[in-house]
C-alpha cells in the first residue's frame, strides 16, 4: 500500500507540472474580450464582479495581482498573474483527478483492503496519468485554465471535494474518519 501511495504522489505531481508548464506557455498575457477583463479588474481593485459574484476568486486574485505589481510596473502583468492563477488552479484539479482515478482503479480492481503489486501500481499510475492529462488538455478545461475566469476554481473545488469523498471512504472504519466528512 505504501508503494501505491508513492506511485500515486509521483503521478499526481507529474500531471501537475506537465499541465502547469503547458498552461504557463499558453496563458493569456492580457485580458480577453469577455468577462475575463471584469474579473481581472475586480480582483485588482477588490471590486464586486457581476452576479453571482465570485468572492473567493476576487480575494485570491487580489493576492496574485499584488504580486504582479511587486515584481513589475507593467499593468499587463496584472492580467497575466490573475490568468496564471486560473492555470495553477486547473493544474491542481488535474492532479486531483489523477489521484481520484488511481483510487477508483484500486477499488475496481482489488477492493478496499487489498495490497497492490508493483505491476498493478504501474498500471494504476498510468491510468491516473492518462485521466489527469486528458482532463487538463480537454478543450473546455484548457480554455478556462488560461484566462481569468471562475471556472478554474469551480473545477478545482469539485475535484478536491470528490477526492476527499474517496479519502473518507478509504478511512470510514477508522477512528477520526469523521474529519473528512467535516472537510467535505
Amino acid at each position: 500500500m505504501q508503494s501505491l501511495k508513492k506511485y500515486s504522489n509521483i503521478t499526481g505531481l507529474l500531471v501537475f507540472f506537465i499541465s502547469l508548464f503547458v498552461y504557463y506557455h499558453s496563458v493569456e498575457r492580457t485580458g480577453s474580450l469577455w468577462d475575463c477583463g471584469e474579473f481581472i479588474l475586480g480582483a485588482y481593485k477588490l471590486q464586486v464582479v457581476h452576479p453571482p459574484g465570485a468572492g473567493l476568486f476576487v480575494i485570491i486574485g487580489r493576492m496574485f495581482a499584488w504580486l504582479a505589481t511587486v515584481f513589475s510596473d507593467d499593468p499587463a502583468d496584472i492580467a497575466f498573474a490573475v490568468n496564471l492563477m486560473s492555470a495553477i488552479c486547473t493544474s491542481i484539479a488535474a492532479m486531483m483527478i489523477a489521484w481520484t482515478t488511481i483510487m477508483f482503479g484500486k477499488l475496481a480492481l482489488l477492493g478496499r483492503n487489498t495490497d497492490t503489486s508493483n505491476a498493478e501500481n504501474i498500471a494504476l499510475s498510468f491510468a491516473g496519468l492518462v485521466a489527469g492529462l486528458a482532463t487538463a488538455f480537454s478543450t473546455s478545461i484548457w480554455f478556462s485554465a488560461v484566462e481569468g475566469e471562475v471556472y478554474a476554481y469551480s473545477s478545482l473545488f469539485t475535484a478536491v471535494v470528490f477526492w476527499v469523498i474517496l479519502k473518507w471512504e478509504d478511512a470510514a472504519d477508522k477512528p477520526g474518519s469523521d474529519r473528512w466528512i467535516i472537510l467535505i
